[in-house]
């Protein structure tokens, strides 16, 4: 059974009820559940996994790692109390975990918008991956022949400060094919896509969780760009 991923949707909601569909026990103490939804963020996308707890009648569980697999959402969870199917549960994230690590995504986005509008990609860099956590950086197939480290701080900087919205929803490959300014290789065709749009500066796809409003990333420092065997790497940190 696919689990409902709430979090596309709200990437605000701290709390779920929810019924757990399948458990199984690794080791003694901890379970891997299955929820029927889901506000809890799996590992992926470049973006850590949330962290939080499972809360029953008299007992509460904590959410130690999260991945999915098939559409199922697999919550490892440690515990003293058993878990069975049909059991009900309430689930609450950290909420602090996650905001930063939500600060740290939608300036990975800041970033990468910033190198658009330098003019720099999609023509000349092109992101195919990157990690949005404590060591954040984005890699760029291309390279670049000048030190642009200070302008796309600045740039990123000044977006920040103009607190642009940054919106999500979800269309079909083709109206996303029409609206990104750039489209990773691989995205599947047979079910609508998310994508998230900066206010005024464009659109791209995306999985993850996302603040609001550009301001509410703080300040972004450009630590390093680097570029080497036809890669550029962009390292940056969320103040």
């Amino acid at each position: 059974m696919k689990t409902k991923l709430l979090y596309l949707d709200d990437s605000y909601q701290v709390t779920m009820d929810a019924e757990i569909v399948e458990v199984d026990e690794p080791s003694p103490g901890r379970y891997r559940v299955v929820l029927d939804q889901t506000v809890f963020y799996p590992i992926g996308g470049g973006q850590a996994t949330d962290q939080g707890k499972l809360i029953g009648d008299g007992w509460e569980g904590q959410v130690q790692e999260v991945v999915i697999k098939d559409g199922e959402v697999r919550h490892f969870v440690t515990s003293s109390t058993p878990f069975q199917v049909g059991m009900k549960v309430r689930g609450e994230i950290n909420w602090d975990r996650r905001y930063k690590l939500m600060k740290i995504h939608s300036g990975g986005h800041i970033v990468d918008f910033a190198i658009y509008l330098l003019g720099y990609s999609p023509s000349t860099l092109m992101p195919y991956k990157g990690d949005h956590g404590k060591d954040a950086f984005i890699v760029y197939k291309g390279i670049v022949d000048k030190d642009i480290r200070k302008e796309v701080e600045d740039k990123a900087n000044e977006l920040i400060l103009k607190n642009l919205k940054i919106t999500w929803s979800f269309a079909p490959l083709e109206e996303l094919q029409k609206e990104a300014i750039y489209l990773q290789p691989g995205l599947p065709t047979n079910k609508p896509l998310r994508k998230i749009t900066l206010e005024g500066v464009g659109t791209v796809a995306d999985g993850g969780t996302q603040v609001k409003e550009t301001g509410e990333v703080g300040k972004i420092e450009v630590t390093s760009v680097t570029s080497e065997n036809e890669e550029t790497v962009v390292k940056y940190r969320v103040l």
